[in-house]
């Protein structure tokens, strides 16, 4: 039954006027009489499905309650509507939200009026990809793009995400337990979406869809298709059956957006944008940058010397000296090649005018004024790695000093791990580069880093690796970040005799793979080993089931080796489950595994290489409900978990390093001073395979005169010298994480393996962002470490500990 105008819902909300209604419920204008000045509201009603069972009924509760916290969070974008309040009233679902005065883009477009102009189309992907780059952080997918959805609000012209498909997917829900249900309007639902198999670029699709109506003048369902490819024809299909005249780039960046398959897309809004704001259509004249798109080798500098030498060769007949004419340069301007010392921003998520002018100015070569924006921007964001080594790099240029050149390789931009990993790691390196760079005098060697981004994909991994191989001033790799990564780019790395230094691959056999590859972080036997020994003998647990993703090298290093040891305890694990799957019903698990006898569960996701395997493990932490003791591995180490709060009470999970453990608190002090803020086990890891790199580097044998000259033309001469220092026996430093010592396999020595691992539990605490935070667990809660809100400068001064 609808609601009448002047009804008053929560004593608070009078409603106006109907809106409009769908399948999952209707719509109202109504009045915030709780606001002052009453300002207008949005009231939208959701319709549970019909007679639900008191066990669905709660889920469903349960489900629209985290989906209204969640799509709270949104409304801080300001082309979001704010989320004023949501309640349950006479078993109905509403949802109150800001009311934004303004026009659906239904009113723009259409075969009745004319097409939108280029750039028109242009400025509507900016608009749009820009808060859908938001939505995509917090892992939310709309699955509803279309015009209606779309409001051009009136102040200040500006588009406005309105009615996002998760709400629908409560209304609609008839088992939770099952895929995704197929939201979305015909013609701009993409063929996964249709499949209930929703990713993030589904959305990239439908803004494609609603572009290229824009552009036509035609509603995409009635644009035809490819009968064998199932690709969208569009081109040629306007009411007139003219052709369309756009810019082949504008063209590129349709058609990639709507690809049938979307492996074929654009990865994500973030990618997207960065593709369309790079358009020279888009790109303002005060700031218009020199475009340069190469798949291919990079380009060449040729230093003025040895043109003159080449040229005299050539007049000489001779063709000697003309292979210097060829040889590739290290750190070359090329963009959109994934890589950089400064040339662009890689790091979508962390920008700035001041960061945007400073890599343009390092394009052009005026590095003192890409220094000043650089430092510019570090005022403003303390806690960006990118642009620290940016900074470091142009500092180099500036004072004409010597320096040598490594590579990180590393995820960005991915919405899989929310950015994190990749840049905990570049925290690390960026913090032993300015370490050395500032230690050193003017006449001293620096260290500049090349940053590439893998995207924790096997084959861009691969892709990058071929193109750092290729530039022979880099020495050596850090990265890659997860195990498959790395597994897929080793054998370029060992063809070119490069040096690669893990700090967070722990798959057991990764070492057994080549013989270039080294890591500062312990195996994963090391790992499973404590999670093993401390759920048996500390927790009580002898029989327990285990979920993890066979497809994966790391998850299934982790279950491989917590299964020896745990059998060795006398455990028993009763059940395995692959959390991989498309369709995963966590409480089946929980059942299943209890009926077998298990007590406890061990949970070893991948690192969000598999779409499924982390937001399984989710669901199986909701669903436990603080029951029962759970385990886990370091991949469970993120923002994610914190933000489940009280759901993971019961949860621990093993890190080979934290800021708490003072294995060097020196270190510790140095990283919140540079950062503002504590670092993680990754960022530590990644300073000492910095490290470990350098001193390789320099403690390497001289090369002689006749070696340096064949090491110009075949730079793998240095590449083995480093190898063979870091192989010596006697090789060994202090790093943030203790002693680092190689063995023969070039695996880190654990001596005292308990003594590598830090297990942690999550606690509450005012000093995070999420409430909570990870404490180890002879901690009893996290007030007694009296940490340092207020002064992130300060160390933090433990006053007690209390062992569980």
């Amino acid at each position: 039954m609808a609601l009448t105008s002047g009804e008053i819902l929560k004593k608070r909300y009078k409603i106006l006027s109907l809106l409009g209604r769908g399948g999952f419920g209707k719509t109202y204008k109504a009045k915030d009489l709780g606001r002052s000045r009453h300002r207008l509201c949005v009231v939208k009603e959701i319709v549970p499905p019909s007679s639900p069972n008191q066990k669905l009924w709660g889920e469903i509760k349960e489900r629209f309650e985290r989906e209204a916290k969640t799509l709270g969070k949104l409304g801080e974008h300001c082309q979001i509507p704010e989320l004023i309040d949501f309640f349950v009233e006479n078993e109905q679902f509403y949802l109150i939200l800001e009311f934004v005065k303004g026009h659906d883009l239904t009113e723009e477009m259409g075969s009745n009026l004319p097409p939108w102009s280029e750039m028109s189309v242009i400025d509507l992907l900016k608009d749009v990809l820009g808060v859908l780059a938001f939505v995509h952080q917090h892992q939310i997918i709309h699955r509803d793009l279309k015009p209606s959805n779309l409001r051009r609000r009136d102040s200040d012209g500006k588009i406005v995400l309105l009615d996002f498909g998760a709400v629908k997917e409560i209304g609609s829900a008839t088992d939770f337990s099952n895929t995704t249900q197929a939201i979305g309007t015909p013609g701009y639902i993409p063929a996964e979406q249709q499949q209930g198999h929703p990713q993030l670029n589904s959305d990239l699709y439908s803004l494609g869809m609603i572009s290229i109506q824009a552009l036509t003048g035609v509603h995409p369902r009635n644009l035809p298709s490819d009968p064998n490819s199932g690709e969208i024809i569009w081109r040629y299909t306007t009411p007139n059956k003219g052709m369309i005249t756009i810019s082949s780039e504008l063209e590129r960046i349709l058609y990639k957006m709507v690809r049938y398959h979307y492996s074929n897309r654009y990865g994500s809004a973030i990618e997207a944008l960065a593709e369309v704001e790079n358009s020279p259509l888009t790109v303002h004249p005060a700031v218009k940058r020199h475009l340069i798109v190469s798949e291919s080798i990079p380009t060449r500098k040729i230093h003025p010397l040895f043109l003159k030498i080449g040229l005299g060769a050539l007049l000489l007949g001779g063709s000697f000296l003309g292979v210097l004419l060829s040889r590739p340069s290290t750190c070359p301007v090329v963009l959109d090649d994934k890589l950089s010392c400064g040339e662009e921003i890689l790091l979508k998520t962390d920008t700035s005018p001041e960061k945007q002018a400073g890599v343009i100015a390092y394009e052009q070569g005026k590095y003192q004024e890409a220094i000043a924006w650089f430092e510019k921007h570090r005022q403003i964001d303390r806690y960006d790695p990118e642009n620290l080594i940016y900074l470091n790099n142009a500092q180099l240029e500036v004072q004409k000093r010597p320096f040598d050149t490594i590579a990180a390789a590393v995820p960005l931009n991915n919405p899989r791990d929310g950015g994190d990993a990749g840049k905990e790691i570049l925290r690390g390196i960026a913090h032993f580069q300015t370490e050395i760079n500032d230690q050193v005098s003017v006449s001293g060697r620096g260290l500049r880093v090349l940053i590439g981004d893998d995207a924790n994909d096997g084959q861009q991994a691969q892709q990058i690796a071929k193109r750092i191989v290729k530039q022979p001033d880099i020495l050596g790799i850090v990265g890659h970040y997860s195990s498959d990564s790395t597994r897929n780019a080793l054998p370029t790395y060992q063809d070119a005799h490069l040096v690669l230094i893990s700090p967070t691959s722990t798959a057991q056999t990764l070492a057994e793979d080549s013989s270039i590859f080294f890591r500062t972080v312990p195996r994963d036997e090391v790992n499973a080993s404590a999670l093993a020994q401390y759920l048996f003998h500390q927790l009580k647990q002898q029989k327990v089931a285990l979920f993890y993703n066979p497809n994966s090298a790391y998850s299934r290093s982790l279950q491989e080796q917590f299964r020896l040891s745990f059998d060795a305890q006398g455990g028993q694990v009763v059940k395995q489950f692959d959390l991989s799957q498309a369709i995963f019903e966590a409480e089946q698990g929980i059942d299943q595994s209890l009926a077998r006898g298990a007590t406890g569960f061990v949970i070893f996701p991948d690192a969000r290489v598999n779409p499924y395997a982390f937001s399984n493990a989710l669901k199986l932490i909701r669903a436990n409900t603080k029951r029962y003791w759970m385990v886990g591995g370091d991949s469970l180490y993120t923002s994610d978990i914190l933000q489940e709060r009280n759901g993971v009470d019961r949860l621990i999970v093993a890190i080979p390093w934290h800021f708490l453990g003072n294995t060097n608190p020196t270190y510790s002090e140095q990283a919140q001073n540079l950062w503002g803020k504590e670092v993680s086990w990754r960022t530590a890891m990644a300073y000492d395979a910095t490290k470990v790199l350098w001193l390789g580097i320099n403690q390497q044998t001289p090369l002689n005169w006749l070696q340096k000259g064949q090491n110009f033309f075949n730079p793998s001469i240095i590449r083995k010298n480093i190898l063979n220092s870091l192989r010596k026996p006697d090789f060994k430093t202090e790093g943030a994480t203790g002693d680092i010592q190689f063995e023969l396999s070039g695996d880190r020595k654990t001596t005292h393996r308990l003594d590598s691992v830090q297990l942690v539990k999550i606690l509450p605490s005012s000093c995070s962002p999420y409430g909570y935070l990870f404490i180890p667990i002879q901690y009893s809660a996290a007030e007694a470490i009296k940490l340092s809100c207020e002064n992130k400068s300060n160390k933090p001064e433990i006053k007690s500990k209390i062992a569980n």
